[in-house]
């Protein structure tokens, strides 16, 4: 686990500027308890460019402006993250469709409150120079995260090039391998590929000679991951106030950084400790949003039926895991135009 944390920002909660803050007469009801609320909001991120928003909200002022006073604390991919949630050492995280949903099925007390991403760009694939078409994967041994997000990649890889995984001389084998062993494991030779995320995807060519980024899950468009903004769920309920006011930091977050990109990228660059380039690359396959949408259930429930199907989640009522994983209701209460439940 790489980890910072980041002193708290002074919280300004004027009843003035929750006003300006107030999306509707009903997020104005919970201005009182803010202003007198005094807890910190701590963020569990990774890090790489999908996380840059956490890092905009406390060093620009924006989370402050709404009341916040935040942290970050940085793990080696948004597991960490979600995990730091699930323990109740953060109240907020973000993750791909499937680690806060298999989570939920585990009995996590996680919530989804809404989508803050969308990127073709984060999840990729690192080879080696053995491997230049799909066709070269053949026999080869495969490095990821079993159930993840690089696993469902690999799925949809598989699918379109008419792949299997087995151990017949046609087949991949897959083996369970950590974020931060993908490169050395690729290094020593225990492994041909990996299916995994950045930063690793870029970095290694930069690590292991003519090794390369075989290409990013929206390359012919074979798999856009959609983020999903996790809230503790007693913190929804016994802090209302903290999480809506969470929302609307994030929601102008989003804003900002659509129209400031460059700064953002320079606040993430120095964050994650990654050369600004590299940073600015990552960002670009992302699109930063926040909305409360039902297309985000059915998104869910699509890749959450691969997953049950293999054997990585153990539910016997999928679309009810879903429903009841995911809230609208900060959502509808501080920014409706922003939800359409």
């Amino acid at each position: 686990m790489v980890e910072a944390r980041h002193p708290a920002t002074p919280m300004v909660a004027t009843r003035r500027h929750l006003l300006a803050c107030a999306a509707s007469s009903a997020a104005s009801l919970a201005q009182p308890a803010l202003a007198q609320a005094r807890q910190t909001v701590v963020f569990g991120i990774g890090l790489s460019a999908p996380f840059a928003p956490y890092v905009v909200l406390v060093e620009s002022g924006i989370g402050a402006k709404h009341g916040i006073r935040g942290e970050y604390k940085i793990f080696e991919s948004g597991i960490g993250g979600i995990e730091a949630v699930v323990t109740g050492n953060a109240q907020v995280a973000a993750g791909s469709e499937l680690t806060p949903l298999r989570a939920r099925a585990s009995g996590a007390k996680i919530r989804a409150v809404g989508r803050p991403l969308i990127s073709g760009k984060d999840i990729g694939i690192g080879v080696n120079a053995a491997i230049r078409s799909p066709q070269d994967f053949k026999g080869k041994r495969i490095g990821t995260i079993r159930g993840g997000t690089g696993d469902y990649l690999l799925y949809r890889f598989r699918e379109k090039h008419g792949l299997h995984e087995g151990t017949d001389p046609d087949g991949y084998r897959v083996t369970n391998v950590n974020p931060a062993e993908w490169i050395p494991a690729l290094s020593r030779g225990d492994i041909d590929a990996f299916f995994g995320w950045e930063p690793w995807v870029s970095r290694l060519p930069t690590v292991v000679r003519n090794a390369r980024a075989y290409g990013f899950s929206g390359d012919d468009d074979l798999y856009w991951m959609w983020y999903s903004l996790i809230f503790r769920e007693e913190w929804i309920r016994d802090d209302p106030a903290a999480a809506d006011a969470t929302y609307l930091a994030l929601a102008e977050t989003m804003d900002w950084i659509n129209a400031n990109r460059e700064d953002a990228c320079r606040m993430a660059s120095k964050a994650f400790r990654v050369p600004i380039d590299a940073m600015r690359n990552q960002m670009n396959g992302c699109e930063y949003l926040l909305d409360t949408k039902r297309v985000h259930l059915t998104r869910l429930k699509e890749v959450g039926a691969w997953a049950a199907e293999a054997g990585f989640m153990q539910t016997s009522d999928l679309s009810r895991l879903v429903d009841e994983f995911y809230d609208p209701t900060v959502a509808q209460r501080v920014a409706p135009q922003r939800t359409d439940f």
